[in-house]
């Protein structure tokens, strides 16, 4: 009876197949089977018994062959009853199907499907649409997704429960059929202040749905905002591939589903980015910062605000945000103090997302800036040695030009020692920056001092001179995984081995120049142009991260020359480089720090671009205080603590740090991953650190793109399009009916009156041998 009310749901070309309309078919074979069993057992009771007369028992078999009709009928009964019982029960287990329109199924049937919920708690959720009973996009979010599965039948449906706040996770990564567990489980969603991550989730979702092989129904539920930065971000290839598999996982559009809840004309104000002007702050010079504030939809006026160290500044501003609004800068900020410190620049406004109105940076002001600078060829006699001129340039002993550095305002202070010292007695983490010139060969063990330096964030700096072993540092520089040489030294090159008087930069003052080089724009008396080289080692670049800082022009031309206004790199040897080896960097200067190579270290402007040079490329240290929401704080192990560090958030809460093996049996602690934004607290025992916990900026674009930006986002994801709110309706149609339960209840009942039959027979033949007795 139910597998009839279920067959003519199915399509014409499965009507041969009955075990099309069950989800565990051979538990239908297994019953039909089972089916046989009373029969065989009725048949083998017929033939074990061999008549045998018996005077006593005529006048029994007299009254029983009264009432032998009878008796042949309660015996098909009861073999009848037994049959349909265990068929029954097969077919329960087999759980027959019926269509979702069959009355019999909506009287008895029970839905039966998988049910995957992705809720978007990404910080743009946050937006305060203020609906009746929900606050934020979230607080709706979490409704509808209970309110969907209020819908569902207990015990037949599972459910699975997503987040795409970056990391997707998993709240219930698991089906489970308890629809308890999953409100609470939607209610303790917390609001998470990371990005979206949409591709991930929708790829694990799809991952669940394989996974479930024997669920023959499965949907698909994204609760979201439609924002920009969610689907137009930089995953929107991996987002769109995740769409594609997502349709093949869980099929046509009536088992997709989409909740939008952003609002048409919603608008946001942020500051996306706070940074200082320069690469290092000191207490020698007055400091300039840059806030990018920005307005996404229409909305008022905003007033920036600036504070250092939680105490407000001079700078405030009011500014018309849109979503191209230049920098807005705080000017010439005097920090007389080294050590970290707190800027912070506030948007004061009525916004709906006010989480992303303030923004942190930590900035490690330096007092000084140590210096290693090691000689190949010490002397002690006045500028002879490159030393000197080094030493000179990093801390000059007077004003050379009006825009040059002078003793009194440089930060760097050098130390000069012999190529003999290093290694023994030096430690090489005390210096921002170790410079090697004109270095014969170096010891490997002093490379390998030299490699770990660098990849833990330090500086090195090389440059060439008479002495240098262009096969040794080939060896030991570029051996094995050490990085410290951007390519490989080829041969020396002399201007008199080919006839010419010098070599000259490609140097051009109005043209795109490098970050190492901004100072020089446009600065056509800086003396780079027309500075002569007379011998330089030719090097070929090999490290992708090299940066080209300034390049020879070809043999015999100057900037005079009319071949040199076509740029030519590959023709162009380098004269400075610059590249990454972990986290520091090594500059290459292909000749000589002093006179003996070149003529620019006689020049005014010399020691701007030497300071230039290491300014741009050390480290201020203060990295691992400025991360992202979502990212664990790890202390550096230079910082000396004398105790067990630990971690309070901005609420003074605890935070755990972790104590974790690193490369080379180090040990290092990490945080766990920080949830929230604003500023913690790091004690390391004899020192206190902020950290600033930053939102991720790409989120504050909350500007709602329509349903077909969405689809086209989404790999032309076929989908059912929602509003705001839950359905008046139940979304899942032709879902098919679990009719397994509803066999069973007649299974019990079938159990029942065979019981009772079976007694009720017993008991009446039972009478009827008596009375055959009797008589």
């Amino acid at each position: 009876m139910y597998v009839a009310a279920h067959l003519h749901c199915l399509p014409p070309t499965a009507y041969y197949l009955l075990a099309s309309a069950f989800i565990s078919p051979w538990f239908f074979w297994a019953g039909l089977v089972a089916v046989s069993i009373p029969i065989a057992v009725h048949l083998l009771n017929r033939r074990r018994f061999k008549t045998v007369k018996w005077a006593a028992m005529e006048y029994l078999l007299q009254a029983m062959r009264k009432n032998r009709r009878r008796l042949k009928f309660e015996q098909w009964l009861l073999l009848a009853v037994r049959c349909a019982l265990l068929l029954l029960i097969g077919l329960a287990l087999a759980r027959p199907l019926g269509c979702e329109n069959n009355t019999l199924a909506s009287l008895a049937g029970q839905r039966n499907g998988l049910h995957v919920f992705v809720i978007d708690n990404s910080y743009s959720m946050a937006y305060e649409a203020e609906r009746p009973g929900a606050r934020t996009h979230l607080d709706q979010a979490r409704l509808i997704a209970k309110g969907m599965m209020d819908r569902l039948v207990r015990g037949g449906e599972s459910v699975v429960i997503l987040t795409a706040g970056a990391p997707a996770a998993a709240v219930i990564g698991k089906p489970t059929y308890s629809l308890d567990a999953c409100h609470g489980a939607i209610d303790g969603i917390e609001q998470s202040y990371g990005a979206t991550d949409l591709a991930g989730a929708l790829a694990r979702a799809t991952d669940i749905a394989r996974g479930e092989s024997r669920q023959p129904n499965k949907f698909f539920y994204l609760i979201t905002d439609g924002t920009r930065s969610a689907f137009e971000g930089s995953s929107a290839e991996a987002l769109k591939a995740a769409g594609r598999d997502l349709q093949s996982a869980f099929g046509d559009a009536e088992h997709v589903h989409v909740f939008n809840l952003g609002r048409q004309n919603q608008w946001n104000q942020a500051i996306v980015d706070l940074k200082p002007a320069g690469n290092i702050i000191t207490t020698k010079f007055s400091a300039d910062f840059t806030a990018v504030a920005r307005g996404f939809g229409a909305g008022p006026d905003a007033i920036l605000q600036w504070q250092i160290d939680e105490k407000d500044v001079p700078g405030n501003a009011t500014l018309k945000l849109d979503a191209s609004t230049p920098p807005v800068m705080l000017a010439n900020r005097p920090l007389k103090e080294g050590g970290p410190h707190v800027v912070t620049a506030n948007l004061a406004g009525d916004d709906r997302l006010r989480i992303d109105n303030g923004r942190h940076r930590v900035i490690n002001v330096a007092s000084e800036i140590p210096v290693l600078i090691v000689d190949g060829d010490r002397s002690n006699q006045g500028l002879s040695g490159s030393s000197a001129f080094l030493a000179e340039a990093l801390l000059p002993s007077k004003r050379e030009v009006d825009s040059g550095p002078s003793r009194s305002s440089s930060a760097f202070t050098p130390r000069v020692i012999g190529d003999q010292d290093l290694g023994e007695r030096e430690v090489l983490s005390q210096y921002r920056a170790v410079i090697l010139t004109n270095v014969g060969r170096l010891p490997e063990n002093v490379a390998d001092q030299l490699q770990v330096y660098v990849e833990q964030g330090g500086v090195l700096a090389l440059f060439m001179g008479p002495k240098v072993d262009g096969d040794e540092y080939n060896r030991v520089l570029l051996g094995g995984k050490r990085q410290l040489l951007p390519g490989k030294l080829i041969e020396k090159i002399s201007a008199s081995a080919v006839n010419k008087d010098a070599f000259y930069f490609d140097f051009k003052p109005e043209a795109d120049l490098s970050t190492y080089l901004s100072v020089f724009k446009g600065e056509s008396n800086s003396g780079l142009g027309t500075a002569r080289v007379f011998q330089y080692w030719r090097l070929s670049v090999a490290n992708p991260t090299t940066e080209r800082v300034l390049n020879y022009l070809p043999a015999g031309q100057n900037l005079a020359s009319p071949a040199a206004s076509q740029q030519n790199d590959s023709a162009e040897d380098p004269a400075i480089t610059v590249h990454a080896a972990g986290k520091g960097r090594v500059i290459f200067f292909s000749t000589t720090a002093n006179a003996d190579w070149m003529s620019f270290s006689g020049k005014p402007m010399y020691p701007v671009l030497i300071q230039e040079l290491f300014s741009g490329s050390i480290s201020a240290g203060d990295a691992w205080m400025n991360i992202n929401v979502g990212d664990s704080v790890e202390v550096p192990t230079s910082l000396g603590m004398t105790a067990a560090p630990t971690l309070v958030d901005s609420g003074k809460r605890d935070v755990p740090v972790f104590a974790v093996s690193a490369a080379e049996k180090q040990t290092v602690y990490r945080s766990q991953p920080l949830r929230r934004p604003g500023v913690y607290r790091l004690s390391t025992g004899n020192q206190t650190y902020p950290i600033a916990v930053n939102l991720p900026p790409e989120e504050a674009d909350v500007r709602t793109i329509p349903d077909p930006a969405i689809r086209k986002a989404l790999g032309d994801l076929g989908y059912t399009v929602h509003e705001d709110q839950v359905p008046a309706e139940a979304l899942v149609a032709n879902t098919g009916r679990d009719l397994g339960w509803s066999i069973m209840f007649a299974v019990l009942l079938l159990a029942a009156f065979e019981c009772f039959v079976a007694m009720r027979f017993g008991h009446y033949r039972r009478n009827v041998a008596q009375s055959a007795l009797t008589a």
